[in-house]
């Protein structure tokens, strides 16, 4: 019988997973700019150009996942396992602080349309960066696919500051902090072997942030504050990396290949 040979993506991944990892990063960035683009034409509403910029690319990203067999890999096929629930706990718990200075009076209508907007991050950015990128580094072992997809999952987040939207120096802190947070769900991923916890714990944190802030836009933070986001990560980081201390027991293979 002829060897079946990959198709061109899945052969691509397998040879170079770092660069399908950037691949599918600039992917996520040029979808979501063009479609954010798009948007401008249909509406001048931020958050509403976030929604349409986010769930473009999240679509393109789950066809992309089904495209390639990820489905039950990436851990969209299973909610886990009940015992498992305890190591949620903390990073939920991360993803509260915004509610730390107050919530200001919403009506019902704008927190649902928030819950809304974070649903979309949610599940459009778990999709890239532990749905695709994640996946595509697993090859390289459980620390260089941790690392290097939650350097990657920070890395938009430089952006911000670009745009005028965020303050630099709290740009900075976000930064960091979602690098840590990366660590976080990539860690919470290989112990697990489901995605959904961490699409759940990311819109959390979105929509606590949007509720205490009542925006997407950042202007000039407080020491404090920065230095409780730039904390955050920090706690996020040392508890990804405790996670997958040596001697754990990984539901996510490190060496299952890209594609099977």
């Amino acid at each position: 019988m002829e060897e079946q040979r990959p198709g061109i993506l899945p052969g691509f991944i397998s040879r170079h997973p770092i660069g399908a990892a950037i691949y599918f990063l600039i992917l996520f960035l040029l979808v979501g700019t063009l479609a954010g683009a798009v948007g401008i034409l249909i509406s001048g509403n931020l958050l509403t150009l976030v929604v349409i910029s986010e769930g473009s690319a999240g679509i393109v990203g789950i066809i992309i996942v089904v495209r390639l067999g990820w489905v039950k890999r990436a851990g969209y096929a299973t909610l886990g396992r009940l015992r498992d629930v305890p190591l949620y706990i903390l990073p939920a718990g991360i993803a509260l602080l915004s509610f730390s200075e107050g919530i200001p009076a919403f009506t019902p209508e704008t927190a649902l349309y928030f819950l809304a907007v974070a649903l979309v991050i949610g599940v459009s950015e778990e999709t890239y960066f532990r749905g695709l990128m994640l996946q595509s580094l697993v090859p390289l072992g459980v620390f260089r696919t941790v690392l290097i997809s939650a350097a990657l999952f920070a890395l938009p987040h430089l952006l911000n500051a670009l745009s005028g939207a965020w303050d630099p120096v709290f740009t900075l802190a976000d930064s960091f902090a979602a690098f840590g947070i990366g660590v976080a769900f990539a860690a919470i991923l290989f112990r697990t072997g489901t995605i959904w916890p961490v699409i759940g714990i990311h819109a959390l944190t979105d929509f606590t942030a949007l509720l205490s802030n009542g925006t997407l836009l950042v202007s000039t933070q407080s020491t404090l504050q920065i230095a409780s986001v730039a904390g955050a990560g920090l706690l996020a980081l040392a508890y990804g990396l405790f996670l997958i201390r040596p001697g754990m027991k990984l539901r996510l293979s490190s060496t299952t290949k890209p594609g099977e």
